[in-house]
């Protein structure tokens, strides 16, 4: 049997209403569901029916019966514990060991019914196998193949020649982000570019991938020379980790800002490298931390 927080996701159909400036008699009228049970289901005192969540999606414009498995107490706690340890040692370059949540992950998929969730986890694999090809092994090719099948489970028609012609979803906006990466680390610079800056275009500065692409982003248009680009994307990430409290990039973005006003002739980029360095030490980022400290020897001396 499965056992739902009714409470939390209660309150976040309440949210969703609201956001859309609809009482629950307005949402009883356009979706044919009961008043009295839209209460019910928003005070977290029913489960609501597969139907219900049905009649309610195209009103607030989502997939609430997906919404509502995120609720799901067991498997979906799990699930969520080990995205964010995976999380964490990206943001913290610790790559040696992500294979551990790899395969952590992959004793999920088996036991959760929803298909969205099943791609997702399956999509979050791949993407991190890749990583650990293209970031501790180099191996370049391999990575892009498994980035290429991890599109293909929610977009089968993908075709990296033809990206810009598809949608995406925020999963594989961050799927397309690193097969830039490593379109870069195999000299195609040019195309590397390109797919960044349609990536940026695409995703909004409140997800909590926008920070990682204004920082790969700027550090492209660093190594072109083009410090005016790079100094514009590291403030725009800094402006939104702080706007959404998304901390995590903020050392990497303060850097790519330091060395853009290095290089522009700008007094305050000591204080921007030294608050690199502070913020490295406050997220345990050790290893970023001497990284910069030698990339910055010359100019912090």
């Amino acid at each position: 049997m499965y056992h739902y927080n009714l409470n939390l996701f209660g309150k976040e159909l309440r949210r969703i209403r609201k956001q859309f400036k609809l009482t629950l008699r307005d949402v009883s009228e356009l979706s044919g569901v009961n008043c009295d049970t839209l209460g019910r289901i928003e005070s977290g005192k029913v489960i609501p029916k597969y139907e219900t969540l049905e009649f309610l999606s195209p009103i607030y414009k989502q997939d609430i019966n997906t919404l509502f498995l995120k609720y799901r107490i067991n498997n979906y706690s799990i699930f969520y514990d080990i995205q964010a340890k995976l999380e964490a040692k990206i943001d913290r370059d610790e790559f040696n060991t992500l294979d551990i949540e790899v395969k952590a992950l992959e004793k999920l998929p088996k036991f959760i019914i929803g298909r969205f969730y099943k791609n997702y986890i399956e999509q979050m694999i791949l993407l991190a196998k890749a990583i650990i090809l293209y970031k501790n092994k180099h191996e370049n090719d391999d990575a892009l193949n498994k980035l290429t099948e991890a599109m293909k489970l929610t977009n089968p028609s993908f075709i990296l020649d033809d990206y810009n012609s598809f949608i995406y979803s925020p999963m594989e906006i961050r799927i397309l982000m690193n097969m830039a990466l490593v379109l870069n680390r195999l000299d195609n610079s040019e195309k590397h570019l390109e797919i960044m800056e349609f990536c940026i275009d695409t995703i909004k500065p409140k997800n909590e991938i926008y920070p990682k692409i204004c920082h790969n982003l700027s550090s492209a248009y660093m190594k072109n020379k083009n410090y005016k680009k790079t100094l514009e994307l590291s403030l725009d990430g800094i402006k939104a980790c702080q706007r959404y409290r998304n901390y995590y990039r903020l050392s990497l973005l303060y850097y790519d800002k330091g060395i853009a006003e290095y290089e522009l002739n700008k007094n305050e980029y000591i204080q921007s490298l030294k608050t690199s360095l502070t913020l490295c030490d406050a997220f345990g980022q050790a290893e970023l931390k001497n990284t910069i400290i030698k990339k910055c020897k010359n100019i912090l001396e």
